[in-house]
């Protein structure tokens, strides 16, 4: 019965997390998320982020996970994520304090009772954010009553097993032990918790214990590792980041166990259960303060060592991030769809002969530079199908976008809309473009001075009009409408200007009919480019809620 109840425990243990864990992302909600970016744009704060959102949701590898899809996503920059991932490492040893206080030094029978029965009613009851807090509870509850049985179920084996049995292995089994455990069950708190029950029962020597909390912080870099296994070389880099910080942390942690264990004893602290979760948030802050000065040159390093080597793609943001991760889901959206109008104007300034400077022929990905105009346009229609899909998709995995939002923002649901607006009318800038290339060849050959006249003065407002939307494509900050609604007005009036004169020439015979009715064409085309790259703009603008 000793070992089912253990068994029962380690059950309880286990759900308990994952339901707390679950609870928090809930009552949390894309607030969180949205945290999370706007608190890691320095290297110092980053880390102190990584702190605290690992002591509040309970869970590295969660945390790890969320950092990897934003870097995916090209929000956040590599320097930064490894902030977050070593701050998550100091922030994960709350987790054993917590344990080690509730669970063992203070008697949970009087409350476990009354909190499950409490949040269970509130579960069932509830709706909404109260129905959230219930499951957090409830959560906790059983998270509790899993390490009552853990501790009651190793007090009877210890009672049980003769003791000399288990001595005598060398410290480097536990600590491999530590490895595959956690590196199977994916949580180093369980780890954790299975050390702090077996010291409590005299199963373990506290050198023991401590060799499988070193192996379990070890163990835990897997789950970031899995993560990053597909997607953007940026993501490999910070798994490559977070295993080399363990790995060097833990060889000295492990090297130093006695001096650590020593320096434990002159503080004072004389019982096991605090000097093991002391141990453990000693050596992982040792390790944050050997990093944090030398940050910025572990990031130049890492970025050397893993080289971007992912074939072509038309697409820069959208596949490096899952579409399950709603927050990080909109943020690469919403930057391949910025992306997608700068390389439509890239496009139409290539066509129309307009010098641009904002994106070279060497800079663009491979999938566009030194191709032709026609492989470049099917290129932004392959472009424009894969970020719809994956608009969809975010759509599909998450049901209820209408009421994720963040304060002071528009819901998912119509920023997706908007992006979508965006999308289609890019292409269709390019499309209009396209459809006067051979008229614009045609007017750029020599030939008849009327009409060179004529074509000449079209194309100078036109490329006076790019020149503005260059600007605003580029421009870091937001948007204004004022500035979308002026450029749309010019470009209108630029447009009626130039029929009015055409018509007015209409009894040009040096000037054929269809040479006229081709420049209307051609004035027709250019403004519906522009007018569409307006709109598309301005699309974007109203997509607050990942801004």
């Amino acid at each position: 019965m000793a070992f089912w109840q253990a068994l029962a425990g380690l059950g309880l243990f286990l759900f308990g997390m994952k339901q707390l864990e679950l609870a928090l992302k809930k009552v949390a909600g894309p607030g969180f998320n949205h945290w999370i970016i706007h608190s890691t744009n320095h290297p110092l704060r980053a880390v102190f982020t990584g702190i605290v959102a690992t002591a509040m949701v309970q869970s590295s590898s969660l945390v790890g996970l969320i950092t990897l899809a934003f870097l995916g996503a090209g929000i956040m920059p590599l320097v930064n994520g490894i902030g977050v991932v070593l701050g998550s490492n100091l922030g994960t040893t709350f987790t054993g304090w917590m344990v080690a206080t509730l669970g063992f030094k203070v008697d949970m029978s009087l409350w476990v009772m009354p909190l499950l029965g409490v949040s269970g009613l509130g579960c069932g009851l509830l709706k909404g954010r109260l129905q959230s807090i219930s499951l957090l509870l409830l959560g906790l509850g059983l998270l509790l009553l899993g390490l009552d049985w853990m501790k009651g179920s190793f007090t009877q084996f210890s009672a049980e097993l003769q003791l000399d049995v288990l001595q005598g292995y060398p410290l480097v089994v536990y600590l491999l032990f530590g490895v595959v455990i956690t590196a199977i069950i994916q949580s180093s708190s369980v780890m954790m918790m299975l050390a702090l029950a077996a010291l409590y029962a005299d199963m373990l020597s506290l050198p023991a214990a401590a060799a499988l909390v070193i192996g379990a912080d070890l163990g835990t870099t897997s789950t970031v590792l899995i993560g990053s296994l597909q997607g953007a070389a940026a993501k490999r880099r910070l798994a490559m980041a977070h295993v080399i910080f363990n790995l060097v942390v833990d060889v000295l942690a492990f090297l130093s166990i006695g001096l650590i264990l020593s320096l434990i004893s002159w503080l004072h602290i004389d019982d096991p259960l605090f000097g093991l979760v002391a141990f453990h948030s000693i050596f992982n802050l040792t390790g944050l303060l050997l990093f944090l000065p030398f940050i910025r040159q572990y990031s130049a390093f890492l970025e050397r060592l893993v080289q971007d080597r992912e074939p072509a793609r038309t697409v820069a943001y959208i596949h490096a991030v899952p579409a399950t991760v709603s927050e990080a889901a909109m943020l690469a959206l919403n930057q391949e769809t910025k992306r997608l109008i700068a390389l439509v104007v890239v496009f139409n300034m290539r066509v129309l002969n307009f010098r641009q400077t904002m994106i070279s022929d060497d800079e663009l990905p491979e999938a566009f530079s030194h191709q032709s105009d026609a492989t470049f346009y099917q290129h932004l229609k392959s472009l424009e199908g894969d970020i719809i899909h994956y608009a969809l998709q975010i759509q599909k995995h998450n049901p209820h976008l209408e009421s994720q939002t963040v304060p002071g923002v528009i819901s998912m649901a119509h920023s997706i809309d908007h992006h979508m607006q965006a999308i289609r009318a890019a292409i269709y800038a390019a499309k209009s473009i396209k459809d006067i290339r051979d008229n614009i060849e045609q007017f750029q050959l020599p030939n008849q001075p009327r009409v060179a006249d004529y074509f000449a003065g079209l194309m100078n407002q036109a490329a006076r009009d790019y020149e503005q939307l260059v600007e605003l494509v580029m421009q870091q900050e937001e948007i204004l409408a004022e500035d979308l609604q002026q450029l749309k007005m010019q470009a209108n009036t630029a447009r009626r200007e130039f029929r009015q004169h055409i018509h007015q020439h209409m009894s040009d015979d040096s000037v054929s009919g269809h040479e006229l009715s081709t420049l209307l064409n051609v004035n027709k085309e250019l403004y519906n480019s522009k007018s569409a790259l307006v709109k598309a703009l301005g699309n974007v603008r109203k997509t607050r809620s990942v801004q």
